[in-house]
């Protein structure tokens, strides 16, 4: 995994980044108690027509049959000032109880995908579990490609372009 606020290499495990000293516990007071959130699209920031979150919705539900081990989520929300997506991104994946207790570490095959409606941007979490099966490069190319998209403020046409993670795996 790599840390949010500095993109160094990070192991499971470890209770901080060892190159920057970030630690997930740090973000808590800054963004207080974490929103309850239903997969699979959690629109926080009201910006989905029902037609798109009913598109993303179908898209996961394909993605996840293809890849059963796998549970996704999208959401868009406006990223708190003075924090970048990766970081909320990663505070939400590991605050929320998205994903099961049963689900930790190398178990995690959660995918979390983040539209910032303010700076239209796109971050992705994955689990550990998938960290070994999606390299960094085609997760950032596949992000990427959802900028035509997000620079219309066309979020739900973002989460289906992307055919949300389905293109990054392993087939």
């Amino acid at each position: 995994m790599r840390c949010p606020a500095c993109r160094e290499t990070i192991r499971e495990g470890d209770a901080a980044c060892v190159a920057c000293g970030f630690t997930l516990a740090a973000l808590d007071p800054h963004l207080g108690i974490p929103p309850q959130l239903t997969p699979p699209v959690a629109d926080m920031a009201g910006v989905l027509s029902f037609g798109a979150k009913r598109a993303l919705a179908e898209a996961v539900r394909r993605a996840e049959q293809h890849f059963p081990d796998i549970h996704g989520v999208v959401i868009t929300a406006e990223v708190p000032a003075n924090f970048t997506p990766e970081l909320y991104a990663f505070w939400l994946f590991n605050r929320t109880g998205l994903f099961s207790a049963v689900e930790k570490g190398g178990d995690n095959h959660g995918v979390l995908l983040l539209f910032d409606t303010q700076s239209t941007r796109t971050a992705a979490m994955i689990g550990y579990g998938l960290e070994p099966l999606v390299p960094m490069l085609a997760l950032e190319t596949a992000l990427t490609a959802t900028a035509p998209y997000l620079m219309k403020q066309n979020f739900g046409g973002a989460g289906t372009a992307l055919g949300f993670f389905a293109s990054l795996l392993p087939r």
